[in-house]
This record gives structure tokens, sequence and C-alpha cells, in this order.
């Protein structure tokens, strides 16, 4: 363990691994500011989306940032409710439709049997 600390610092005493070493880290320090700025950009964007959602619905813009907190939960809301209400709708209507499709199969093998057989009416 020692010899990595004596390593570390033989480097550091080293002009040139100092520099080096000093780039690393401006460039380490500037990537993050850089991920940063790009996740504020992507935060302002959601929000001008969602202020041109609430005009676009007719819907008045909060004044404070508990208004904001509340319409976006009451927004969030009401999607689940819609999701909710689609699914539903979605799990009938491929009901109604399996149900069709397994009378049809059902009527297609009993008139296939009917001919085998020769029970044909």
């Amino acid at each position: 363990m020692d010899g990595w600390i004596e390593t570390f610092t033989n480097l550091l005493q080293n002009p040139f691994f100092l520099i080096l070493a000093v780039i690393f880290a401006v460039l380490i320090v500037f990537g993050v500011i850089k991920k940063l700025f790009k996740l504020a950009m992507i935060v302002l964007a959601a929000f001008v989306i969602y202020i041109a959602y609430l005009l676009w619905t007719g819907q008045d813009i909060p004044k404070s940032f508990d208004g904001i907190k509340d319409s976006v939960k009451e927004t969030i809301s009401r999607s689940k409710d819609n999701a909710e209400e689609t699914k539903e709708n979605i799990k009938d209507a491929a009901k109604q439709k399996a149900g069709e499709v397994a009378k049809e199969e059902f009527n297609e093998i009993i008139e296939d049997v009917k001919e085998k057989t020769g029970l044909d009416n």
C-alpha cells in the first residue's frame, strides 16, 4: 500500500505529471458541468412544453411553485385515469375480437367435421 502512495507522490512532484493531472481534473469538471447543463436544458424544455400544454388546453398558468406542483399532480392523475380507461377499452375490445375469432374457428371446425363424417344437413 505504501508503494502506491510513494508512486503517486513522486508522480505529483514531477511538473509534467502534475500538469497532466490538472488537465484531467479540468476535463472531468468540464464534463460534469456539461452534463449538468444538458440536464438543465432538458428540465427547461419540459417546463416550456408543460406551459404550452396548459395554454393549449385553456388552463390557467399557476402563479406559485405550489400551484405548479398541484397542477402537475392533477395532470398526472388525469393521465393515469385516461390510461386506465384506455387499457380497459383495449381489454374489452380484445376479448370481443377473441370471442368472434374463436366462434368463427369453432364454426369452421364444426363444418369440417360435418363434411368429413357425412352429417351435413
